[in-house]
């Protein structure tokens, strides 16, 4: 991503922190929003903000309406990360100790819950309550079942008796691409929603910016696995998801298909490993790396990208239209 895009998608999404901590701050007693709010002060893109904010503008509405609907994706986004940060035992998010390593796994649920709880105040706030409510609804049943599914790619590290029975040990790329779709793009698909319900929009524009949403949030995952698997270390944890034994990685499950089965076996043993050394994640790393698997998830997050892009053609021409497509390309070209 050009650090010029990025500084401006930041500006952008940053617009709604005040609402977000003012919502914490009636939420929460006095002794308790230091820990509340750590979790937003420790950075962030607000991609997902912004996006509310240029569907609203690109469909005609000001950007004032967007800010309520931006924060309560926000807010949803960043209830995901802290929950998520519980289940995968997460230590370090934005270059920053996780909520759960800061205040301990109990007072990160509270957080959490005072989140979820939150979104209540900012739903009433917006332009269309009941019709906001409900995309907002099933994004976050679809975030839950997206969770679900990524943690039985995982290959080891849970004693749940659930999981250990319903353990995903050979996963088909579409399975991968539902996980991802629910885990991810669902909010990606909300929030574009949101922000066009925020515009005033027609059904039909509706529909259309949920379609750019979904792709460019299938786009923007695979190339987070693309990163996670060849990237450089800058605030994140390289081969996270080698050390938390992960199948569930664009770039692992198409390098899978390329490697000889001694090379499969290997990666599969390191995913299979109870603990994953920094000798195992690097030559997992380097074997990922011998093949052509980055190339093949760049190029399918470009199909993804192409087919978002395709579905802003209902909107006018204008700044805005224009915003959300360089929006979508600033998802794939990125580098962190």
């Amino acid at each position: 991503m050009n650090p010029d895009t990025l500084t401006k998608i930041v500006k952008i999404g940053r617009k709604v922190d005040p609402i977000i901590f003012k919502t914490l701050a009636q939420a929460s007693s006095s002794t308790f929003q230091s820990p509340v709010t750590y979790h937003f002060k420790t950075g962030g893109k607000r991609m997902r903000a912004t996006l509310v904010l240029i569907a609203c503008a690109a469909c005609g509405g000001r950007i004032e309406d967007g800010m309520n609907p931006a924060a309560l994706v926000e807010m949803i986004h960043n209830y995901s990360l802290v929950m998520d940060d519980l289940i995968d035992r997460g230590l370090v998010r934005r270059g920053k100790p996780t909520v759960r390593v800061k205040f301990g796994d109990s007072v990160a649920l509270l957080i959490a819950m005072l989140y979820r709880e939150a979104l209540d105040d900012l739903i009433e706030k917006c332009i269309s309550p009941n019709k906001t409510r409900a995309v907002a609804v099933q994004a976050m049943k679809d975030i839950i079942e997206g969770e679900r599914l990524d943690i039985m790619f995982e290959q080891a590290g849970r004693e749940d008796p659930y999981l250990k029975a319903h353990r995903t040990l050979n996963p088909s790329f579409a399975l991968y691409i539902e996980m991802i779709g629910k885990k991810t793009a669902a909010l990606f698909k909300a929030a574009s929603q949101i922000g066009a319900y925020s515009g005033r929009a027609n059904l039909r524009i509706i529909r259309s910016l949920g379609e750019f949403g979904w792709n460019a949030g299938l786009a923007f995952q695979i190339m987070d696995d693309v990163l996670d698997i060849c990237g450089e270390e800058t605030g994140k944890q390289i081969g996270k998801d080698i050390v938390e034994h992960k199948l569930g990685n664009a770039v692992i499950l198409t390098a899978l298909r390329y490697l000889p089965r001694p090379k499969k076996s290997e990666i599969l043993t390191t995913l299979r490993s109870e603990k994953v050394s920094r000798a195992m994640l690097m030559r997992a790393r380097q074997l990922v790396m011998e093949t052509p698997a980055e190339k093949d998830c760049r190029e399918i997050a470009g199909k993804y990208l192409l087919e978002a892009k395709a579905h802003l053609s209902v909107l006018g021409k204008s700044v805005y239209r224009d915003g959300l497509a360089t929006l979508s390309e600033a998802i794939v070209s990125r580098t962190f």
